[in-house]
Parts: C-alpha cells; sequence; structure tokens
C-alpha cells in the first residue's frame, strides 16, 4: 500500500488531474486529499524551483560549449504557448494548470513569463489545494 501511495504521489506531481481519480478509488477521501495535494505541491516546489536550477547549471556547462547556434523557428506548439499566456495571463495559468495544463508545463508557464511575480509557489499550491479538493470530493461522492 504505501508503494501505491508513493506512486501516486509521483504522478500527482506531474499530471495532477489525471490522478485523482485512481487516488480516491483506492484511498479514503483524507489519504486520497493528502496524496493527491502533497504530490502536486511537490511538483509545483521541483518544477518551479529545482527545476529553474538544474537548467541553469545544464546551460553554463552543456550548452555554452556547443559552438552551432539554434535559429529561432515560430511552429504551433510555441504558438499556442504563447496564445495562452496573452489570453489566460499569470491567474489563468495559475488555475488551468492543476486542471488542463500539467504541473510541469505550467510551472514553466509561470517561469517564463511571469519571473518578477512574488507569490507564483503560493498562488500554485493554493490552486492545488482548490482542485485536489473539488477533485476528490466529486469522485468520493459520486463513485
Amino acid at each position: 500500500m504505501l508503494l501505491k501511495a508513493i506512486g501516486f504521489f509521483l504522478l500527482s506531481s506531474v499530471k495532477f488531474a489525471v490522478a485523482t481519480l485512481p487516488i480516491s478509488a483506492i484511498f479514503s477521501f483524507g489519504e486520497a486529499w493528502l496524496i493527491s495535494v502533497s504530490g502536486g505541491i511537490a511538483g509545483a516546489f521541483f518544477f518551479l524551483y529545482i527545476w529553474d536550477y538544474i537548467l541553469r547549471v545544464w546551460s553554463v556547462y552543456i550548452i555554452r560549449h556547443e559552438k552551432k547556434a539554434k535559429e529561432f523557428k515560430i511552429n504551433k506548439r510555441k504558438r499556442k504557448i504563447i496564445t495562452i499566456k496573452n489570453s489566460y495571463g499569470y491567474w489563468g495559468i495559475v488555475i488551468l494548470t492543476p486542471v488542463i495544463l500539467s504541473i510541469p508545463i505550467g510551472a514553466f508557464l509561470l517561469d517564463q513569463y511571469f519571473k518578477n511575480q512574488r507569490y507564483k509557489f503560493l498562488h500554485l499550491s493554493l490552486s492545488i489545494t482548490f482542485w485536489g479538493t473539488i477533485f476528490i470530493g466529486f469522485f468520493e461522492l459520486f463513485w
């Protein structure tokens, strides 16, 4: 049972909305809520702070030694990211991250486009807590 909890914790840290249904089917409301919300918040912390540090170290030691600079090209993915940023803004990304966007993508967008926002982690954690309560409560009620 502990291995299942750890697995769902790790799944919640990456894909929060997908992990809540199987968690609520196996565990009680309190356990499911604690596993999914703590996994989502841990994922938000990792992808907001630690992942940024890893990318900086990567760019200093690995990419610096590459001689050929890549040409900037606009493709569908970059266009979609800019559309999400311009359409929804900071609060839209914070609210949609646990539901539609995954936590790594939402943290990346917040880190790239809203660097000066002071309480990114707090707002993202509150959003994860809110959606975790809604999802787990809904699944406990109707399943």
